[in-house]
């Protein structure tokens, strides 16, 4: 399985690299309005940076649903299921690599807002003062702390690779339950959609709506997510398995 993974990596790279360039030019803006005193500069890296922090870890899983896709639709399907290997491994290397480089990808943003945060605090005494006086204002329901922060971060990260797997999900009932009919890329979205409104729904069941912080809360979104994430994974490799034709 550890070759598949590092094929799936390998397929990836340029696209990653991609990112990886854009975040240093947004970078260097941001420095040079930091270091520079030039206001402009200094908003537009915060802004395009926040921008591309949440652009990437979206592309990241997207290219992942677009790949296997693309596997499943061309004679790279053939190539990759001559391989010894069965679908839950194959499915699974995929999996292993989307949401490992969402997690690397979202831990690397995480530092790098840190890191710029500490400058602007260091550089500009009045943004410590202007962030302590925000967390005042919106209370102890909403204070905005590192254990906050980093609760929220897992979540959401873990949320969206469940997204991923759905994804993963629709496009193989694509390729599988629906192969040949027509509209099938429209039905197994709309599988998509039902799938995920659904999913929704049914975490209201564990938990309810308040906007304020709530570790237990978090932790149910986790777990829930989690568990969506190896259901959706089991019953893609089982169609995969049953259901294919390569």
């Amino acid at each position: 399985m550890g070759n598949l993974i590092k094929y799936e990596f390998r397929k990836s790279w340029s696209m990653k690299g991609i990112i990886l360039v854009i975040t240093a030019i947004f970078e260097v803006l941001f420095l040079i309005g930091v270091f520079m005193q030039k206001e402009t500069f200094l908003a537009i890296g915060v802004t395009l940076l926040s921008m591309i922090a949440v652009c990437s870890v979206f592309i990241i899983g997207i290219f992942g649903i677009y790949t296997l896709s693309r596997d499943l639709n061309t004679k790279r399907s053939y190539m990759l299921f001559m391989t010894p290997n069965n679908s839950f491994k194959i499915l699974g290397a995929k999996l292993i690599e989307n949401a490992s480089s969402i997690i690397v990808v979202s831990v690397c943003f995480v530092a790098l807002a840190i890191a710029d945060v500490s400058i602007l605090a260091a550089t500009y005494g009045e943004f410590k003062d202007l962030f302590e006086f925000i967390n005042a204002l919106l209370g102890e329901s909403y204070y905005v702390d590192s254990y906050r922060f980093a609760m929220i971060s897992a979540a959401s990260v873990v949320n969206w690779i469940s997204t991923v797997c759905l994804g993963f999900f629709a496009v193989i009932i694509c390729a599988t339950l629906l192969n040949g009919k027509k509209y099938n890329g429209f039905l197994s979205f709309c599988i998509f959609i039902a799938i995920s409104i659904c999913l929704s729904k049914l975490l209201g069941v564990f938990i309810d709506d308040g906007l304020d912080f709530n570790t237990t809360r978090v932790i149910i979104q986790i777990v829930y997510y989690a568990v969506v994430s190896v259901i959706l994974y089991v019953a893609s490799a089982w169609l995969m398995d049953n259901k294919l034709s390569v």
